[in-house]
């Protein structure tokens, strides 16, 4: 009993938290910018964004940063033939895809680079989101241009990506998550493997919404 009292509490807070964030009186205390950071001419604050991008969904049709304005979502870097890690990885970004609150928001989405865009065309993407019940909407699988692909990840997510011969599938990429923020910049970095930072990572996103409500009722850079 004493072992199913301390379950019940482990799955409560987090869940009595977000209600206290969303609702009644706040104390939110919001989430953290990450990479680098300069100030701007009039003495303001400018956090690293993710820049502009465009490649070819699991759909085939042309998708990017313009596609996520007002949005928030998370990435991440795999390829379809990873004998190693991806297949957690994208086992938990799929328990993330699963959350029935980020089912009804209609400006959260899922993105995957996919670091093998030769052998990972739109047919084997569209394949693999079919095998695992991807969304099409709300989850996209992304292929096209390798370099544009590998320079967006480590000038846009601070992330490997790279052919290697020594590596497992015979690429290096990332095992981390990123949460990206409606202003594109990065508010979360998590393991993509780690059954409890992807938990971390889906209380956090539950913060990030509650912190635009709580903008939105004061009046403060309100949005759609």
């Amino acid at each position: 009993m004493r072992k199913i009292g301390l379950l019940f509490l482990i799955l409560l807070v987090p869940s009595i938290g977000y209600i206290l964030l969303t609702t009644g009186k706040h104390n939110i205390k919001p989430l953290g910018y990450f990479g680098p950071k300069k100030l701007s001419a009039s003495g303001d604050t400018v956090y690293h964004s993710i820049p502009p991008f465009q490649f070819t969904d699991q759909n085939g049709k042309a998708f990017g940063s313009a596609n996520l304005e007002n949005k928030i979502y998370v990435a991440n870097f795999f390829f379809t033939t990873c004998p190693t890690i991806c297949p957690e990885m994208q086992t938990l970004m799929k328990m993330v895809h699963d959350v029935d609150d980020f089912e009804r928001i209609n400006d959260f989405r899922l993105l995957s680079f996919t670091v093998d865009p030769e052998r990972d065309s739109v047919g084997t993407l569209r394949d693999f989101a079919k095998q695992i019940k991807a969304d099409n909407e709300r989850w996209k699988f992304l292929t096209g241009n390798r370099d544009s692909i590998y320079a967006l990840a480590y000038n846009g997510y601070m992330a490997n990506a790279a052919q290697d011969s020594l590596a497992p599938g015979g690429f290096l990429h990332s095992d981390l998550i990123f949460l990206i923020d409606r202003e594109k910049h990065i508010r979360g970095i998590y393991e993509g493997t780690n059954m409890k930072d992807v938990k971390r990572l889906i209380d956090e996103i539950k913060v990030l919404v509650a912190e635009y409500n709580l903008a939105l009722k004061k009046n403060i850079n309100p949005i759609r």
